[in-house]
């Protein structure tokens, strides 16, 4: 018996049914799923979630309408889908994966992501080794290809394609045994051979380095694993820096040093701890050379504090009177004028009890090895807490000692002052002002040292200073001065004998 119209008409009613029933599920999901990437994308620019979380919600949301799409549909028409939904489901669990691994470096790492992916090498990794595994459970489940006769038949491939890219995978290992070393992380200032920058990202190949001139340097992984790496950040970011400064040969050490010393105290960016020191390093036919070591606080500093201590140095030999050399020797027919000593200034010093009994030949040489300086009513010529290594002699003038506003003593012509420092090595214990126009000869241990080779007696005099020294600061305990004389005698002795 042929078939009627009303089958037909009731299969063409139930198939509109159904997809009237798939449409509407479909759209609801639809309409559920733009919402929450509304609500997503809403609260990431508000920065209320990062946005490796928000991807990861999303690809949440899409991987669970894909399989409610899946399960809503009718047997048949589910069977004619075929391999798209497990396609489509592989690869919504992929980006889950990708988000959620970006997601658990950003907990475990906040300092770098601050919301967003980062560029971790392991964090990459990671994300590689999940995409493999998908690959090939795709391969194998969903469109039934066996991966081990594959890989079997590639493996020639593989060998010539490994042998084409040796230096790319040795650049991943090492990029892979930078990351678990860490010599050095991002933002440190690093210098990889003749390459200096501060290092701004570490990918698969490369370490990306800006160097001081904003330009960007990508240095091959394994070039940084090779070559002598400095961290210029690590352990401690203070940089110590060594410059040459270059003196004429008549100048005293003790001047050059001095104007050196107060140079490095007063430039802007060099550290006061550890201390700045000024070191004579050598003596050549028309120039002596001295090294001004001092710390900055950092590598980006280093310039600026260099450019304030060469000017600061050029400022203080100008005042000094210290010529810096020619590079060049010049042919003085003349004779050279011999240094004249005044004749005051020699006697003030035969008057100081510290050098009695010199002669006056060793006197001008004393004088010669020093250096002469004149100062102003109101200049401070030492300042408590200082530290140093010479004493002043007044040739000529006056001078206060104070300790805060308080005058302990007045000082003139042929009395001495910072000898403890120069004896010692202790820290300056008061400050000391000039009162009227004065005239000091400063006296550097080399020069002092020179003293006691030729006059031993004096030895004698420093003990009686120790324990004049000693008498004063414990008036009513005889014991405790002896000790301090004796301690005081021996730091002389560690630096003298």
């Amino acid at each position: 018996m042929p078939a009627g119209p009303l089958p037909l008409a009731t299969g063409i009613t139930g198939l509109s049914h159904t997809a009237t029933v798939v449409g509407l599920r479909l759209a609801a999901a639809l309409a559920a799923f733009v919402a929450v990437a509304a609500l997503l994308r809403v609260l990431t620019r508000r920065g209320a979630i990062s946005r490796s979380l928000g991807g990861l919600v999303k690809w949440l949301c899409i991987l669970g309408l894909i399989w409610g799409l899946e399960w809503s549909l009718p047997a048949d028409l589910a069977g004619q889908a075929g391999r798209a939904f497990p396609l489509a489901g592989l690869l919504a669990a992929w980006m889950i994966a990708r988000h959620g691994v970006d997601f658990l470096y950003s907990k475990l790492c906040p300092a770098r992501g601050q919301g967003k992916p980062g560029r971790h090498i392991l964090q990459d990794l990671t994300k590689f080794l999940i995409l493999a595994v998908l690959i090939g459970w795709g391969l194998r489940e969903i469109l039934d290809i066996q991966l081990g006769p594959l890989l079997t038949s590639s493996a020639i491939l593989t060998a010539v394609i490994g042998l084409s890219m040796q230096d790319t995978i040795g650049s991943l290992f090492s990029g892979l045994l930078l990351q678990i070393e860490k010599p050095f992380v991002e933002g440190d200032w690093i210098r990889v051979g003749d390459v200096e920058g501060k290092v701004t990202e570490v990918t698969w190949r490369y370490t990306k380095v800006v160097t001081l001139d904003a330009n960007a340097v990508l240095l091959p992984n394994n070039v940084v694993a090779k070559e002598r790496l400095v961290n210029y950040d690590r352990p401690e970011s203070h940089l110590r820096q060594i410059l040459t400064i270059p003196a004429p040969t008549d100048a005293p050490p003790v001047a050059v040093k001095s104007a050196i010393l107060t140079a490095l105290r007063r430039a802007e960016g060099v550290l006061r701890d550890p201390p700045p020191v000024a070191r004579l390093q050598e003596i050549q036919p028309d120039r002596i050379i001295y090294t001004a070591v001092y710390y900055t606080a950092a590598f980006t500093t280093r310039l600026p504090a260099a450019d304030a201590v060469l000017s600061t140095i050029w400022y203080q030999f100008m005042e000094h009177g210290i010529a810096i050399p020619a590079p060049m020797r010049q042919i003085v027919m003349t004779e050279r004028a011999s240094r004249d000593i005044p004749p005051d200034d020699l006697a003030a010093l035969a008057g100081v009890p510290l050098l009695a009994g010199m002669a006056e030949p060793d006197l001008r040489m004393l004088m010669r090895a020093s250096v002469s300086r004149t100062f102003s009513p109101g200049q401070t010529i030492m300042a408590k807490g200082e530290t140093g290594t010479t004493m002043d002699i007044i040739l000529s003038g006056l001078v206060g000692v104070y300790v805060g506003d308080r005058e302990l003593a007045r000082l003139s012509s042929g009395q001495i002052f910072g000898e403890m420092a120069l004896l010692t090595g202790e820290p300056r214990q008061a400050d000391v002002r000039v009162l009227e126009p004065t005239t000091c000869l400063i006296v550097d241990r080399e020069g002092f040292r020179m003293v006691l080779t030729r006059h031993p007696v004096v030895v004698d005099r420093v003990r009686a200073i120790f324990e004049s020294r000693a008498a004063a600061n414990h008036q009513f305990s005889k014991p405790d001065a002896t000790a301090e004389a004796l301690t005081l005698f021996a730091r002389f002795r560690n630096l003298f004998l």
